[in-house]
């Protein structure tokens, strides 16, 4: 319809008119969102624009196979697709991420994009708004619903985004293991409730970590395959109406080829239609890999203290100053942003536990805050990875000075002398030795209590930091 605006065309839907701007490849359903969702400034993530033309490319290519759709016009809309997925009308795809509930605004805002193109592609004259011969709903939309089209592209971007968080996550335990292999020889105090308990090696401290992270990824995934069955062709809520009983095998199939997914149709399409837990499935192995980064961060914040008042055990990279008005301190600035991402990445998963317990009846309507919060998750943590990787674990340097002569002024090894004198009379030694300020090898020789050779045995502290009970 033309408008009396040069600027603007005048389109038509349920409510009424509404003028839309006269270039753009969105159209009203658009343009309403923009104007209603003037929100956070946050748009889509790519790698949900990426997943949603994904379903809507699968099933173009599903229903021309089902010979429900003119080859002709699937042609076109396979072709804008795939100029869609390379970015080309990313600046038409800018709806805010808290908008209508269920993803509505995004599914509509795609395929306005796509019938215009579409049309635009089978006749450089055609005006765009007129969706003549592709229509957004007829046609793009075919056998979809944004009740299964959004939640599936939802796993399928999530599912990207924990696929580059797992690599960073090995790469991460790789630079740990070399840290805990080059520190493997270096003697120290190991500590409990803050207090010297018993020796450790600093390798052994490292190889911990890298196992915790360990541990975290393969949570991660775990839950990362959870996402792969999906409810594709269960359309408004799950009855599957307006598909061909072959929809859901063959949509699956195309979709599976087009994401590089080993995707599934469920069994059931009502439970993925109201049903996210799978989300917080994911979200919880994030988050306890964040918890994970916030204590090893925590804890090289503690062993670099000083450099000359603390424990000083290692030394991190220094990436900045640190003061603006003490000269020459350096802070640890990398583990603190670290935790910063840590409590963020914490916080976020409480959104998305809310999200999930807030499905009703047969829809959960909370889907784009949760691709929200979880791809910012999946991206935070990436970064911060990389980040603690490249710019502190590499570089850490161990005080190996420093972590001799904390041992030797500790008492720790005296839990290695419980097996042969006892732990009520090791503790005594050991108040003794504090208030005597000497060590307890001089005490137990001086009180005869064991013959030297088999003491110095005992108190080795390379025996101390591995089973050494025959």
């Amino acid at each position: 319809m033309s408008s009396k605006n040069p600027s603007t065309r005048t389109e038509n839907d349920a409510i009424g008119n509404i003028e839309v701007p006269k270039n753009a490849y969105y159209g009203s359903f658009t343009t309403r969102a923009l104007e209603n969702f003037k929100i956070s400034g946050i748009t889509a993530p790519c790698s949900f624009r990426k997943a949603i033309a994904c379903v809507k490319y699968a099933a173009a290519e599903t229903n021309l196979e089902l010979k429900k759709l003119d080859p002709t016009l699937a042609k076109a809309m396979i072709t804008a697709l795939q100029e869609f997925i390379g970015g080309q009308f990313d600046h038409e795809y800018m709806i805010d991420i808290f908008q209508a509930g269920a993803g509505t605004p995004y599914n509509m805002n795609l395929n306005e994009i796509i019938a215009n193109r579409a049309n635009e592609i089978l006749d450089p004259k055609s005006v765009k708004g007129s969706y003549t011969p592709v229509n957004p709903n007829n046609h793009v939309n075919m056998a979809q619903s944004s009740n299964d089209a959004i939640p599936t592209a939802v796993r399928i971007a999530i599912a990207w985004e924990s696929e580059d968080l797992q690599q960073e996550m090995k790469n991460f335990i790789a630079a740990l293991r070399r840290k805990a292999k080059k520190f493997a020889k270096i003697l120290k105090v190991g500590r409990t409730h803050l207090q010297d308990a018993v020796p450790v090696t600093l390798g052994q401290e490292f190889e911990s970590l890298a196992v915790a992270v360990e541990k975290d990824l393969a949570q991660l995934k775990h839950a990362t395959t959870l996402l792969y069955e999906i409810g594709l062709g269960g359309t408004a809520l799950g009855t599957g109406i307006n598909t061909h009983k072959q929809y859901q095998k063959l949509v699956t199939r195309h979709l599976a080829k087009l994401t590089g997914l080993p995707l599934k149709p469920t069994a059931n399409l009502f439970e993925t239609t109201s049903n996210m837990n799978v989300f917080t499935s994911v979200s919880s192995a994030i988050r306890n890999c964040a918890i994970t980064m916030q204590r090893i961060a925590q804890d090289l914040k503690l062993l670099n203290m000083g450099p000359l008042g603390g424990i000083g055990e290692i030394i991190l990279p220094e990436v900045e100053p640190g003061s603006s008005i003490m000269p020459g301190k350096v802070n640890p600035s990398v583990p603190e942003c670290i935790q910063m991402i840590a409590f963020q990445v914490q916080g976020n998963d409480r959104a998305v536990e809310l999200c999930v317990m807030h499905g009703q009846l047969e829809l959960n309507v909370m889907t784009p805050l949760i691709l929200k919060t979880l791809t910012e998750n999946c991206s935070l943590l990436r970064n911060g990875l990389e980040m603690f990787r490249t710019f502190c674990i590499d570089s850490i340097i161990a005080n190996e000075k420093r972590c001799q002569e904390l041992l030797e002024k500790s008492l720790c090894v005296a839990t290695g002398l419980n097996p042969y004198l006892g732990y009520h009379l090791v503790a005594e030694l050991v108040n003794e030795a504090l208030k005597r300020k000497t060590s307890l090898h001089a005490l137990i020789l001086e009180k005869k209590l064991m013959p030297k050779d088999k003491l110095d045995e005992v108190l080795n502290p390379k025996n101390l930091t591995q089973p050494n009970i025959g």
